[in-house]
């Protein structure tokens, strides 16, 4: 199983997706993407490319058929990689999947930003989408984006809008009503698009976009498992950590 962190998180955020791939006994990796887990600047000058590059890295270290699961940017990594290596993708989960923005804000900040050429930029993040006050409070990530990195993701979900349909393997899709970053409609619409007959949708009532680590973290917990139990044949030798 390959879990994939969101832009300007790290893969604690995924932490919740290890533990349910430890639940069945998968094999599990969460990597650090390319540009995270240092500074802000790192992310700067980076693309899809580069993060759909690194997730080419992981996807290296794990043998056969994977389930890929993505969080916000990590979704769109992983229906890329879908799109790119259905041989490798056995199943995939997005959560709060990034295929469309909010609006106003990010999505036409963002479009205005790219409209009218600003130099790049970095924006202050308003802190992590999460409901639960104690998880917000200790949450690790960037303070801050660079726009030009943001708007390239962007671009990179509205690509992906239309190629959906080519992709045909089992998907859970799973989101939070009280997502502020990726409205929940994108659960129902990234389902209707998806050319997949194997498909679950869940809304999680009290959860914000970083569902993974919300008030309902360990349902989500439970679904991703029995999600996973319908693919794993026997325990894996050997787990693997998430990375710090």
């Amino acid at each position: 199983m390959l879990a994939l962190h969101g832009f300007g998180g790290t893969p604690y955020d995924v932490e919740c997706v290890v533990n349910a791939a430890e639940d069945v006994g998968l094999e599990a990796l969460a990597p650090v993407l390319p540009g995270h887990g240092t500074h802000a600047r790192e992310l700067s000058p980076l693309r899809f490319a580069d993060f759909a590059r690194g997730v080419d890295a992981a996807l290296e270290r794990l043998s056969g058929p994977v389930i890929a699961v993505g969080l916000s940017l990590g979704s769109l990594l992983v229906l890329d990689l879908a799109l790119r290596r259905p041989d490798r993708v056995r199943a995939l989960a997005l959560l709060g999947n990034a295929v469309w923005l909010t609006a106003p804000y990010p999505r036409w900040a963002l479009m205005l930003a790219e409209r009218l050429r600003l130099p790049d930029f970095m924006a202050p993040r308003r802190g992590a989408d999460i409901v639960d006050v104690v998880t917000r409070a200790r949450h690790v990530g960037y303070d801050a984006h660079p726009v030009h990195a943001a708007i390239d993701v962007r671009r990179a979900g509205e690509r992906l809008r239309g190629e959906l349909g080519a992709i045909r393997a089992p998907t859970l899709v799973l989101h939070g009503a009280k997502d502020r970053v990726c409205p929940v409609a994108n659960a129902w619409r990234v389902a209707s698009a998806l050319g997949s007959d194997d498909l679950r949708v869940i809304i999680f009532p009290r959860s914000a976009h970083i569902l993974t680590c919300d008030v309902e973290s360990k349902a989500v917990r439970a679904e991703l498992a029995a999600f996973f139990r319908r693919f794993a044949k026997a325990p894996a030798e050997a787990q693997v950590p998430v990375e710090p």
